[in-house]
């Protein structure tokens, strides 16, 4: 199981109201994501999930280390699937890249309002368009970038670093700590600064 508060995995049941991270295979970016996000800001629950994963595959060792040199803890992780159910009871549901956003808001209509990419939403919380971890209004929604607001664009994307050796993971690392630290405002320089 996945769903982390601070540094102690907690059931399945604490989905609700947890802020989802998305990736492909839950083993790089997504887990990642939730565990450092778990470690800048304890008082949020996080968990991860993929869109085509292997149930049960641990946390990929590169970015396990890249986690650890950030702070965060990898033991204990589990990789799961994206289903309806997580869906359904995420407070927020946070893809990785745009396609992500596409297959979540795709397979789960219902959990478009709650859905975005890491990226530019971090750029959303940095400004004080969005409380950090909320979902954007329909103000924020319907606003001059509308869609491209939370989805971004190609930039945007966090490449997969899958089994790409410890540049490629250090990359994917440090992007994801930067977009997390303007979400929470957590102080200090992202790593990769």
């Amino acid at each position: 199981m996945s769903t982390h508060r601070a540094s102690t995995a907690t059931p399945a049941s604490a989905d609700a109201s947890a802020v989802v991270f998305v990736c492909t295979g839950n083993t790089c970016r997504s887990p990642l994501a939730e565990r450092l996000a778990a470690h800048l800001d304890p008082s949020t629950a996080f968990s991860s999930a993929g869109t085509h994963t292997i149930v049960g595959q641990p946390m990929d060792p590169g970015m396990a280390a890249q986690l650890t040199r950030l702070g965060g803890d990898p033991a204990g992780f589990a990789g799961r699937l994206l289903d309806e159910e997580i869906a359904a009871r995420a407070r927020l549901l946070v893809g990785l890249t745009r396609s992500h956003f596409d297959l979540i808001t795709g397979a789960f209509p219902e959990a478009a309002g709650r859905t975005v990419v890491l990226k530019p939403y971090a750029r959303l919380a940095a400004a004080g368009a969005v409380a950090p971890w909320e979902a954007p209004s329909l103000e924020v929604l319907r606003g001059a970038a509308g869609r491209a607001a939370i989805t971004g664009t190609a930039d945007d994307d966090i490449a997969d670093p899958y089994r790409l050796g410890w540049e490629e993971a250090a990359r994917a690392a440090d992007e994801i700590d930067a977009a997390l630290r303007m979400i929470v405002g957590a102080p200090g320089e992202p790593a990769g600064a």
